[in-house]
This record gives C-alpha cells, structure tokens and sequence, in this order.
C-alpha cells in the first residue's frame, strides 16, 4: 500500500493556478515577498490524497482505545503517526507539542524511543493515564476502585463541601446542581486513594465528562453557553444533560473496556516520557542531535484560548484565576491576549544565545513582515488590533522552536509537522511557505509540503468583505541535511 509519505502527487500547471489565485492582496499591498517564497517552494507543493481531515485532526481517534477517552480536538490521528512510524523506522522520536500523548504513545507502541513536550495540563493528564492503564494498573485492580468511586459518588449525604467544584469566574453557573454534588462527591474519594497510577486514571475518567454533564460547549475560540445557565442570551440547548455519576459511569465502564488493547499496543516496551512544560523552555535542554524523528502539530495562529476551551478541565486540575492567566501568557502566541515573550526568552537563553540569536535573525527577514505592514497600515479597521501582535509573536516563537529543532535533529532525520495556513483582513499569511523558510535557514531540506485535497474557508466576516478564499491545510516534511 502506498504510504503517506510516497503518495503525493504535483500538478503544478494547476498548482501555480491555484497559488495565482490566492496570493493576492485584496488591500493593494505589496506580495513581493510572498511571491518569492512561493516560487521558492511552489514545486514542493503537492495534494496528498492520503491524507484528510479526520486523519490530521483528532476525529480519527474517536474511536480508537484509550484516545477516545477524551474530546480532545487539538491533535491528529493514531493512524497518522503510526503510518510516518513505519515510513521513517525512526529510533527516536520527538513531539514539542504533544496534545494528549498520541506521537509519543504510539511510537513508543512500536518499539521507538518516544518524547513528549506539551504545556496543556489537561493533554498530559490523559497521556499519563493512558500511560498507567498500560503498564501501571490491572483491569481487575481499577475495576474494584470503580465500584467504589460509583458507590460513593451515588450514597446519600451532605455534600462535601470541602470538595466543591473550584470555580474560577468562567466556569461559573457550568453545571446543575445535581451534577454538582456528584462531583465533589467524586473529588472527595479520588483524594483519598493512595495509587498515583489509579488516582490518575480516575481524574481523567471525571474530568473528561465535565463538559457533557454542563451546560457549555466547545466552539473554536469560545466556550458557549447553554440559555439554561443563565449566563448567555443565546438560543444553544444541548438537549437533555446527563447526570454526572451517569456519565462517569460510562466512560469508566468504557476505559475499563480499553485496558486489555492499551497493554497490548503500549505496554510492556519503551515507556515513553512525557514531560510538562512549555518547548520554547524545554527543547534547549534537550541535547544535541538527540532524535532522528520530529512528529508535531503546533497551535495554529487562529486566536484560539485553550485556557478558554478547556476551562472546566483546568479548574477540575486545580488551576485557579491567576492560573489561567499564568498559562495563557506562557501558551506559544497565539491569542490576541498574549504578550510578547522577548525579554522572557532573553532570560531563557542567557547562558547561550546561540539558537535565539539565529531565530531573531530568521523572524527580522522573514516574509511575515510583508503581511504586519500591510496590517498596520489598515489597523483601525481591524475587529482587534492585537492580531498583529499576535501575528508577530507567533512567527518569533516558532523561529525559536524551528531553530532548536535544527539542534536536536540527527542529520538524515525528519520533521513532520501538521499546520494550517491563517488568513487576517483578507492577506493571506502562507505559514506553510514562511516556516519552510525557517526550516532551510535552520539546516532543514524542505521536501514536502503536502495539501489536503479540501483546503477550509476563511472566516464569515472575512467572506463578507473580501470574498470566499480557499486556505491551504498542509503537512510538512523536512529533512535534516548532513
């Protein structure tokens, strides 16, 4: 069968066609810049017809052992990393950005060395249980800790107050008041049990049906908000909300499901390591040429709040009002809320400048600038000014991280990263040709840039004024020179 890898195909009378038509400035600024890095990599540019959405998002492990145990849409496929596993038969692998765990899981699943960086405690904390189902705990052992949890979580009494929901001001109003004694209920037995492996487990199962037994929803940048909570106007009615204990029932009875395949996929081999921090921190720590694989998907620079999304997950992990704050300043840019990194970088690197230097030079003559001017000169008409900033912070931080991978990437060895192009004010912003371009002044080939055969529209607003624009939904392949 034809892989990933080998399966995509140029039509490049079509493609510079296609590439004609978008790079266009609908605000009579210059594409110069951008024209060049389109010529510079147009041949590049291939449709994968391997590739889709449901396998370079999170809806291709719906279904699958263990990932399905969370809605966790920021993420791709077991299939897409295993399918790049058997291409590569790599030693070692590397995800900066891991999500809940799949890169570092599965490749550790097919006997790889596998690392995890992610920021996001809520993906580590599904990563660690998927983890512990796998090696640490037998299904006989978590199944009698269930009926616990369920026998408790049903007794009748006065709630445990000291094991209230911990509010934070969005998380307000979440839930009835049913679901609410439930859940402190199910804090208070989880704090009482002594196994690492099985409390983490057990946190997962009751965080990861917070958001069906509310009244919100996940929506892109937003949380949204049912008309029964009070707290919004609109007219979304989720239906029939189960109660808490019924929910966590299921998706308890569902994991125990799981343990048998999970110690069969994962257990047993190379446990992988995830470790919790921020890869703009963590990766100058890792040593040189350490991996001879990268597998990774960064935030998009579309101003999605994770700290929003999943903000019942992070006040069910603990993180209070500060906390979030805290968390959205350290996210990589990627939010007009975010500021800028610089001096904190500076701090970072202090005792070797090397990478930051080099990044600093590849952000100041990057083609991004062609786009910030043009913004600049229309900032009164934009919904949010700060898009620039965020612009600009996004394009420094992933020189950063392109950069430090340049480092720890073993000659011969690749990076495959998932990444859609953004659009702002009608300009395009080719993320796929502009960190091509930080890839090769890195010490990166660009071999690849796969299209997905449907690419996605731009936002209503901006249809309205600037016309439909098809954005390109891309997935990379560069390789480490020697």
């Amino acid at each position: 069968m034809t892989s990933v890898v080998e399966a995509g195909t140029a039509d490049m009378f079509g493609m510079h066609r296609f590439l004609d038509e978008a790079m266009k400035s609908p605000n009579g600024g210059s594409i110069a810049y951008r024209r060049r890095l389109c010529e510079r990599f147009a041949a590049r540019l291939s449709v994968n017809p391997r590739l889709h959405r449901r396998k370079v998002s999170y809806q291709g492990n719906k279904d699958v052992p263990g990932f399905r145990w969370l809605k966790y849409k920021e993420g791709f496929s077991r299939e897409l990393v295993l399918e790049l596993i058997q291409a590569h038969n790599p030693e070692s692998v590397l995800d900066p950005f891991a999500g809940i765990g799949t890169t570092p899981l599965v490749a550790s699943g097919c006997g790889v060395q596998a690392t995890g960086i992610e920021i996001m405690p809520v993906g580590v904390t599904a990563g660690k249980a998927m983890i512990a189902a796998a090696e640490d705990v037998s299904s006989a052992a978590f199944r009698n800790v269930v009926d616990g949890l369920l026998t408790h979580v049903r007794r009748p009494g006065p709630t445990p107050t000291a094991f209230a929901f911990p509010h934070v001001r969005i998380t307000k109003g979440a839930f009835p008041q049913c679901s609410e004694v439930g859940i402190a209920k199910a804090r208070e037995f989880n704090a009482g049990v002594d196994s690492p492996a099985i409390q983490a487990l057990l946190n997962l199962a009751c965080m990861s049906v917070l958001e069906d037994c509310s009244y919100t929803r996940k929506d892109g940048q937003y949380l949204r908000w049912d008309c029964r909570s009070g707290r919004s106007r609109t007219r979304m009615h989720k239906g029939e909300l189960p109660p808490f204990d019924e929910a966590l029932e299921a998706r308890l009875y569902e994991m125990l499901e799981d343990f048998d395949a999970l110690k069969l996929l994962y257990g047993g081999g190379n446990r992988p390591e995830l470790i919790t921090g921020s890869s703009l921190e963590v990766l100058r720590t890792l040593p040189d040429r350490s991996f001879d694989m990268v597998i990774t998907s960064p935030p998009y620079a579309n101003r999605y709040d994770y700290t929003r999304t999943y903000a019942l997950e992070l006040a069910w992990l603990g993180y209070g009002q500060q906390d979030f704050t805290d968390l959205r300043q350290q996210l990589l840019t990627a939010t007009v809320e975010n500021k800028e990194k610089r001096d904190w970088l500076n701090s970072v690197y202090s005792d070797d400048c090397g990478e930051l230097s080099r990044a600093s030079r590849m952000y100041r003559e990057s083609a991004v600038h062609e786009v910030l001017s043009i913004l600049r000169e229309h900032s009164s008409e934009l919904s949010n000014r700060n898009v620039i900033r965020l612009i600009e912070g996004y394009f420094f931080e992933m020189a950063v991280i392109v950069a430090e991978l340049g480092r720890v990437v073993r000659p011969g060895g690749a990076v495959i990263m998932v990444n859609d192009n953004v659009q702002y004010h009608g300009e395009e912003v080719p993320v796929d040709f502009l960190l091509a371009d930080y890839a090769e002044r890195s010490g990166f080939t660009c071999a690849n840039i796969w299209m997905l055969p449907r690419g996605k529209g731009n936002s209503s607003q901006q249809m309205a004024r600037f016309g439909r624009r098809e954005i390109r939904k891309c997935v990379y392949r560069w390789v480490r020179n020697g």
